[in-house]
């Protein structure tokens, strides 16, 4: 279980490919209201770094498993993932020469991609279980469970081989009439009711070495690369979960306190309080996410100010200015065209 008033986050990335199945399966507009309904942005589709809160995703799922009368929704997600959709920290263990490594890897740097919850390996018996456990919200975790269950096999059988079938399976929900068909696609037994979802390996294939070398010509991903691509990592708690969740929502150009502390499942008070214990105030999560947004914007895309200024919840490419000046000390126009060296089109230089 979560704790009263905590923030569970994962990088959108999770979610692999359950948009464009959503979308296939039962049209944009049914896409479109179920974002709505877990009050995600739909530009998370180009944004799959951005973190978002847990049990959002799980409501994703459950969603889409409802909308579609899929009992397997959450396994054809999964089996259209691979250990590579989630990141530079997985990449960083694929690089490991033994199983055993890769996996100490993956279990130390986990936190890179989820905050909150436990990738671990237990000793079970002779066996040694690969466990992804979550903390448990008031939403059903069938799907999200189901689709942890093929990118951690494809990860195993880097090193185990692609015909590599663990002994047993497991999930954290009880069996249901329909859970014979996750266990006739894995071609595994699966135990319910267990801590997390997990593979059951034996403790001898730990030693086992990678089948496939990694070629010269691609980039190892160093530890430095992870600990880089982690968002407001220096931030203490809450701050850096509550600046994810600020940072999600002007996706959308929303920037108010309400509806981040309903993302958060905090109440707005709550939600001050908790920032004020550690000497910040909502209003400067909200500018500090706007900067580093801002900046991002004006480096990696051509959009125009107005373009940004709107995109960030100002309401006059003048507001967003004066900001940005008091940020950065030059205008967002000027900023550009340092970074870049190439000159602003439609803008005049101040």
């Amino acid at each position: 279980m979560r704790g009263p008033g905590s923030i569970v986050l994962v990088r959108a990335k999770g979610f692999g490919a359950l948009p464009e199945q959503i979308e296939r399966q039962a049209g944009e507009q049914a896409l479109i209201d179920m974002f709505a309904r877990e009050h995600l942005p739909m530009a998370l589709r180009d944004a799959p770094q951005t973190p978002i809160p847990l049990h959002s995703m799980m409501g994703l799922f459950a969603r889409g498993a409802a909308a579609l009368d899929h009992r397997t929704f959450g396994l054809d997600v999964g089996e259209e993932m691979t250990h590579r959709g989630y990141g530079l920290w997985i990449e960083h263990a694929a690089a490991a020469p033994t199983l055993g490594e890769g996996l100490r890897r993956a279990i130390a740097t986990s936190w890179a991609h989820q905050s909150g919850a436990r990738l671990e390996l237990v000793r079970d018996g002779g066996h040694r279980i690969l466990r992804f456990a979550t903390p448990t919200f008031d939403v059903s975790k069938v799907q999200h469970c189901d689709h942890l269950l093929p990118p951690m096999l494809t990860f195993v059988r880097l090193y185990l081989g692609a015909r590599w079938r663990p002994d047993w399976a497991e999930v954290e929900y009880a069996r249901d009439p329909e859970a014979k068909q996750v266990e006739d696609r894995l071609q595994v037994d699966l135990r319910c009711e267990r801590p997390g979802s997990g593979l059951a390996l034996k403790a001898s294939e730990l030693s086992r070495r990678r089948i496939n070398r990694i070629t010269g010509r691609t980039r190892i991903v160093t530890l430095r690369d992870v600990l880089a691509d982690v968002i407001l990592s220096d931030a203490p708690e809450p701050a850096r979960a509550l600046s994810a969740i600020v940072a999600l929502r002007l996706l959308d150009g929303q920037s108010d306190i309400d509806g981040a502390a309903h993302l958060a499942g905090l109440g707005v008070q709550g939600l001050q309080r908790r920032l004020r214990e550690k000497g910040f105030t909502y209003r400067e999560i909200v500018e500090e996410a706007r900067r580093a947004r801002a900046i991002r914007l004006l480096v990696e895309t051509q959009m125009s100010i107005l373009a940004i200024s709107l995109s960030l919840g100002y309401d006059t490419h003048g507001s967003f200015t004066r900001a940005f000046i008091r940020w950065m000390g030059c205008s967002p126009s000027e900023y550009r065209r340092s970074v870049l060296a190439v000159p602003e089109p439609h803008e005049d230089p101040c």
